[in-house]
């Protein structure tokens, strides 16, 4: 067997190994639907959802919300968006840890998807509240 074979035969195998792994994640996620991060403010004035790695797919903003400064509500709107990140992120990596080696779990970080532990206890002021979900 020349070298080149056993690199395309290498590819190969690799290739069935992506495929396969691909196909338990998605069979996961079929189970669960979407993986999604939600962060609201204490009073639902504000509602932020992401996906894994901070993609924004809603922003819900109660009539409420006109009456404050829109820098205070902008970054009211970043701080929920960094939380529901974390909690979008923290289920990309519950869900995935089932189906795919501990070497690509870790590798989810390198794509924007950091395993960071939730926040118990937030000290941070804050004028709307907040609730995680």
């Amino acid at each position: 067997m020349g070298n080149e074979d056993h690199v395309q035969d290498e590819l190969d195998r690799l290739g069935r190994s992506v495929a396969e792994t691909g196909e338990r994640v998605a069979a996961v996620v079929g189970r669960s639907g979407p993986i999604i991060g939600k962060a609201a403010s204490g009073d639902n004035a504000i509602s932020v959802s992401v996906s894994p790695g901070g993609m924004l797919r809603a922003v819900d903003l109660q009539p409420a919300v006109l009456g404050r400064h829109a820098d205070e509500v902008a970054r009211e709107v970043m701080r929920l968006a960094a939380q529901a990140t974390k909690i979008a992120n923290n289920r990309m990596h519950s869900s995935t840890r089932q189906v795919v080696s501990p070497a690509a779990a870790r590798n989810l970080a390198g794509l924007g998807m950091p395993d960071e532990p939730l926040p118990r206890d937030d000290n941070e002021p804050d004028d709307f509240g907040r609730v995680l979900s």
